[in-house]
């Protein structure tokens, strides 16, 4: 079984890759601050493949966003 991890950890361990993290704790304001990870890849699509987990997951990327604007002005443009 893969042991809880702190959010620093991940970044350090999981370098520019997208995670899906259960057992996970945030603060008041939704960061992310430990948990454990699920599923990781570089490939966005391999880690939010199904079958899904019988857990709630949190979904995070590891690296710099690539989006201009930051990621809110990427949700917001696709409504996500």
């Amino acid at each position: 079984m893969a042991q809880k991890m702190s959010w620093e950890e991940m970044k350090r361990v999981y370098p520019d890759e997208w995670l899906m993290i259960v057992d996970y704790e945030t603060d008041k304001s939704g960061h992310l601050l430990s948990g454990v990870v699920e599923r990781h890849s570089r490939d966005k699509g391999d880690v939010y493949r199904l079958p899904a987990v019988d857990k709630d997951c949190a979904f995070r990327y590891t690296g710099e966003c690539q989006f201009p604007g930051g990621w809110r002005a990427h949700a917001e443009c696709h409504h996500v």
